[in-house]
């Protein structure tokens, strides 16, 4: 019985030995494997990669310029380049933004660059062009204050052009008084407040206005038209007849109390 007992004892470490071999040959296989399928990928690459497409790759990086300015260029591209050649930034902000660059390959770079400005500043109308609306608004409405301030070359913050709306934006913003409000402030009549006065209706005025009979002032697009006072004066309608007529006019009530007398 005891030799038996020590023929398996001998036999244990053989077996593991066995194993253990058995499994360092096969990922010695695998090993091999893979560096086969290594070497035939990078055989394909070459292949792909021919020295003419080579020099061209090599001829874009540098010349970074123009492919970074070039419009086929998407932003996101342009942060990977940009990934790709700078290691970190660090940025100090003061009176103005100090801007330090550390590049890849260890190239360090420092910048200073103005501060940016809020943009309530930025969107600021120039006091100048807000000093020159108020002056117009005395004898010009909001369209024709905008044609005006585009011919002398004045654009909002966007380099745009005035327009009624954006004069009206800035006529409000900056608590300037509308045409309307100066001309009312110096006594001008709606259309309505002279046909009361008159004893007509307020077409009639219109229509006495656009004939020159009385005198009014524009204050806004669609024909709107403030009226200077009348005064102490009657209206003589007109005669019609097939050769024109009498045209109606305005006469005032003194004169005729003086040819009365």
């Amino acid at each position: 019985m005891k030799p038996a007992h020590r023929t398996e004892f001998l036999t244990v470490p053989r077996l593991v030995a066995d194993a253990l071999e058995a499994d360092w040959n096969a990922r010695l296989r695998d090993l091999d494997a893979l560096q086969r399928e290594h070497e035939r990928q990078n055989e394909a690459d070459h292949s792909l990669l021919d020295e003419p497409a080579q020099q061209r790759i090599r001829a874009l990086t540098a010349d970074f310029p123009r492919i970074w300015n070039d419009e086929r260029t998407d932003p996101i591209e342009r942060k990977r380049m940009l990934g790709l050649l700078i290691e970190d930034v660090t940025l100090l902000v003061d009176d103005e933004v100090n801007i330090h660059i550390r590049w890849r390959g260890g190239r360090t770079q420092s910048l200073s660059v103005a501060r940016p400005r809020p943009m309530s500043v930025i969107r600021k109308t120039p006091a100048q062009v807000v000093a020159l609306i108020n002056e117009l608004l005395e004898t010009a409405n909001d369209r024709q204050i905008a044609a005006r301030l585009n011919d002398l070359g004045h654009r909002n913050w966007r380099g745009e052009p005035f327009t009624l709306k954006k004069v009206m934006l800035v006529r409000r913003t900056y608590g300037l008084k509308s045409r309307y409000e100066r001309l009312r402030e110096s006594g001008m009549l709606t259309g309505e407040e002279v046909a009361q006065q008159l004893g007509v209706c307020a077409s009639t005025v219109h229509q006495l206005g656009r004939k020159g009979i009385l005198k009014r002032h524009r204050y806004a697009t669609n024909h709107r038209y403030l009226y200077e006072p009348p005064g102490n004066v009657r209206l003589e309608k007109g005669a019609g007849s097939r050769y024109g007529g009498r045209q109606p006019r305005l006469i005032v009530a003194q004169r005729l109390q003086q040819g009365a007398s």
